[in-house]
């Protein structure tokens, strides 16, 4: 069995169609897992359909997953994840995937898709193409088939099928706790309110203060829009669960 691990953002979607093109239907069960966080955007679920609708045109099998939320985590810890405990990956997508795949691959021998590319940041710039035993995924095979793609490469296997690129990264998790000014700006009043919500029930902010000079949400927003570009986007993957592929 191949189990594309999918976010439903631009590499996932051509991920999905790579392996259509590659034949990967003909040679075993293809499976597309998406991990529900909890905590995407409002408008996401959309995205989620468009990626599902395409994953069943290529005959492969689309399955959610669910996860505890994000906001019964950050009660559950007390607090938001960041600081380098950037917890929220494993919890809300790295666990619960592998307690799924070990309920429907016993033998341990199901293969996981990725969509990784080196291109895309630092942090992911040495993505191997292939891992004999990953330690996140129970000791199985671990495949980044896009590792060497540049972005006009997977934009042509979007193209091929038939959607256009999305203008900004998966918003499984909106707003993520690795978000930059652009994702700020981004958020709807009501995303804007869950976080502020959740914020005065824990007694913490979800960003750290000196990153946006403010705090709370309120406070990052008027830094967005206002504020100067004192900070620097900050591209902390290194300190997430880096099994999982996060905004892909």
């Amino acid at each position: 069995m191949f189990v594309v691990s999918s976010s439903y953002g631009n590499d996932s979607r051509a991920l999905i169609r790579w392996a259509h093109e590659a034949g990967l239907g003909l040679l075993d069960r293809v499976v597309v897992a998406y991990c529900d966080t909890g905590w995407a955007s409002p408008t996401w679920k959309v995205e989620v359909e468009v990626g599902e609708a395409l994953a069943r045109s290529a005959g492969f099998e689309p399955v959610r997953i669910a996860s505890e939320g994000m906001t019964e985590l950050v009660r559950r810890k007390s607090g938001f994840p960041g600081n380098g405990q950037q917890f929220c990956t494993a919890w809300l997508k790295g666990f619960p995937y592998l307690e799924w795949l070990d309920r429907v691959d016993p033998e341990r021998s199901a293969v996981t898709l990725v969509g990784k590319r080196r291109e895309e940041s630092a942090a992911r710039a040495d993505t191997p193409e292939w891992v004999q035993s990953s330690e996140y995924h129970g000791e199985r095979p671990l495949w980044h088939p896009l590792y060497a793609h540049t972005e006009a490469m997977r934009d042509a296997l979007l193209e091929r099928a038939g959607l256009k690129p999305l203008p900004h990264r998966s918003l499984e998790c909106n707003p993520c706790v690795n978000a930059n000014r652009a994702d700020i700006l981004r958020l709807t009043p009501p995303e804007v309110a869950r976080v502020s919500a959740l914020e005065v029930e824990v007694g913490k902010p979800m960003f750290r203060p000196k990153r946006f000079a403010a705090l709370g949400i309120h406070g990052v927003v008027m830094w967005a829009r206002h504020g100067k570009n004192h900070v620097a986007d900050v591209d902390d993957e290194g300190a997430c669960f880096v099994g999982a592929g996060c905004g892909l």
